[in-house]
């Protein structure tokens, strides 16, 4: 008997249509297909982070969303500058 099994996930950026082949210089310069480069919402001038994931695979995050991710976390004025110094008395 064969069961059929309805996929209910849904992909981001529809990943299939955002892929696409291109070739790594000599300068290690990477082109980003424009359908990639939109689906991923990248901007020309955007500063972006680099991460290894593993063999053949790598991440680039927009420093923009990683400051959204972590702002509030650290108050501003007297409390991080505190905050700072007490971290730097801890280093050995």
């Amino acid at each position: 008997m064969t069961r059929t099994v309805k996929n209910t996930a849904r992909p981001l950026a529809s990943a299939a249509q955002s892929a696409a082949r291109t070739r790594i210089s000599s300068k290690h310069q990477v082109t980003i297909a424009k359908q990639a480069f939109d689906a991923a919402g990248l901007s020309e001038g955007d500063v972006v982070t680099v991460r290894a994931l593993g063999p053949g695979r790598v991440e680039l995050t927009r420093l923009d969303a990683l400051f959204d991710k972590h702002r509030g976390r650290v108050k501003g004025g007297d409390e991080a500058r505190l905050a700072i110094e007490k971290t730097r008395e801890e280093w050995p």
